[in-house]
């Protein structure tokens, strides 16, 4: 019943890597404006800078590998695609809002979780298609696979002062919730690290959401909790 073979899918990542090579590096341009923003951020730009990345990453996931590649083997890469350009239309509208929620790295329980979510989606992900022996190009390139977007989505969204928002995690535990397939259907081990991403994503957005109650709208943006 799966779309196509685990062989079929390395064979998909390693026609995306050739497709763009040696481009990859720009996959990280966003990224590295997203921390840059997340070491700065106290301005309400700031905070729609960082939704509009956001964005432009799971947009780019959409077009480049869902439409470009996955759909000349199965039809599912319409339906990837399309819900990939959802969902960075979905932050990109989310930025637009009069007082987006305010992102800042900082030296506290939040920001710790945040840079870990971050790194395991940024380094760890990729890596672990490294340790389990693949070679390039069939490996799961970082800004390539559902799964690396998500979990720095995740991460991210985390660092929303004075606390996460249920809201702007919708998209990557939709994924999450959805990597069970991929684990299923093609042993894409390393799609395991979404589940307890999210699981601590929910859980710390049930612990710190009592700081929203109460706090003005504008304080969320002009000032640093």
């Amino acid at each position: 019943m799966t779309p196509f073979t685990q062989q079929q899918l390395f064979d998909l990542a390693a026609r995306y890597n050739q497709y763009i090579q040696p481009l990859q590096i720009l996959i990280y341009i966003p990224t590295l404006l997203i921390f840059v923003l997340l070491l700065r951020g106290t301005k309400q730009d700031t905070s729609r800078g960082v939704l509009l990345l956001i964005g432009a990453e799971w947009a780019m996931v959409g077009v480049l590998f869902f439409f470009n590649i996955v759909t000349s083997a199965h039809w599912i890469g319409y339906l990837g695609g399309a819900m990939f350009l959802l969902a960075g239309l979905y932050y990109a509208v989310a930025a637009s809002h009069s007082f987006p929620p305010h992102f800042r790295w900082r030296r506290d329980n939040p920001g710790l979780l945040s840079l870990l979510i971050t790194a395991i989606g940024v380094v760890g992900y990729p890596g672990i298609s490294w340790a389990l022996g693949r070679e390039y190009p069939q490996v799961t390139t970082y800004g390539l696979m559902p799964g690396s977007v998500a979990l720095l989505t995740m991460g991210v969204v985390l660092s929303s002062r004075p606390a996460p928002r249920l809201w702007l995690l919708i998209p990557p535990l939709v994924i999450a919730c959805g990597s069970v397939l991929s684990i299923w259907w093609w042993q894409l081990w390393e799609d395991f690290v979404l589940l307890p991403a999210a699981a601590v994503s929910v859980v710390a957005w049930l612990k710190w959401r009592s700081k929203l109650e109460g706090a003005p709208t504008k304080d969320t943006i002009r000032f640093d909790f």
